[in-house]
């Protein structure tokens, strides 16, 4: 059977980006050109791979076998040619990291630039991603998750200090509303809650002197990012709880005022994780060792 290899990278960025149009633009070729290319591959292999409707598709049971087989195999042989490729002395080839968007925001970005100077033979591609990704059906490298959010066969890497949690609001919200002296209180007023890709509303958790309280804030408006939610509490929309980092210029200048601290501790760390069964290649290898230098000791 004569499969070819173009072909079966054709299949496989679609079946990550889960359209044509998102796959070709990855690819930089046309979405009539990857068409052909499945269109091809199908009729070559007798067995339909992907279910196709005007604004999607799905993999069929056949496809969804050959993209768990494939993407750990492509990965071998990127590793191969990168092993092959930095003989040289110095690693080349790329390195694909899936992370949410505060530990990009605050600890990926930071680095990136050195770590682009130092390493020139090495590609970085950085997807913003809260939801749950098979990193290694999706062809990642890394992920980054809060606390050990992660398959077990993964080795994880502490990344940064623990995180802290800030209750805020503008100095109009709080001065008409009053302020919450106990978590329970928000139970009044307007909080702007954060939706996540898998539909469920991120939980406030507070604690003091071994008091646990956990609550699901009520309030009329709901986002999905951290910038929207710090927007809206500027506005004197209601009260957000964000990572401290986003806030600390706000906090800084009085545009915010933080509530409820002696509520909030620190509640875990970022930590990148990896498969613990595949050798790494080496543009991988100087990512990590690099981004793991980085951190505060």
């Amino acid at each position: 059977m004569d499969i070819r290899h173009k072909d079966l990278e054709a299949f496989l960025a679609v079946a990550r980006a889960g359209s044509f149009r998102q796959a070709a633009t990855d690819r930089g070729v046309t979405p009539s050109a990857l068409s052909q290319s499945l269109r091809a591959l199908e009729e070559r292999m007798q067995v339909r791979l992907l279910n196709r409707t005007t604004r999607s598709v799905a993999l069929t049971e056949a496809g969804d076998l050959l993209q768990a087989r494939l993407t750990p195999a492509f990965a071998d042989i990127e590793a191969a040619v990168d092993e092959v490729l930095s003989l040289g002395g110095r690693p080349a080839g790329r390195v694909r990291i899936n992370a949410p968007a505060p530990p990009i925001e605050h600890i990926l970005m930071p680095v990136v630039p050195g770590f682009l100077a130092t390493y020139p033979e090495i590609s970085l591609e950085i997807i913003e991603d809260a939801g749950y990704v098979d990193i290694v059906r999706d062809g990642y490298d890394a992920g980054i998750r809060f606390g050990l959010e992660m398959a077990q066969d993964m080795i994880a890497v502490p990344l940064a200090d623990e995180v802290e949690y800030a209750v805020v609001a503008s100095p109009g919200y709080l001065e008409v509303r009053g302020v919450p002296e106990h978590p329970d209180d928000l139970l009044a007023h307007d909080c702007i809650r954060h939706r996540f890709p898998g539909g469920s509303i991120f939980t406030w958790r507070f604690a003091r002197d071994g008091v646990d309280v956990a609550l699901t804030p009520n309030g009329r408006l709901t986002v999905n990012h951290a910038h929207y939610a710090r927007a809206a509490a500027e506005a004197g929309s209601g009260l957000a709880r964000l990572a401290l980092p986003y806030v600390e210029p706000q906090l800084t200048d009085g545009r915010l005022i933080r509530v409820l601290q002696d509520w909030s501790p620190t509640i875990g760390k970022w930590h990148l994780y990896y498969p613990s069964r595949r050798q790494a290649p080496p543009a991988f290898k100087a990512f990590l060792s690099y981004i793991r230098s980085a951190q505060p000791r």
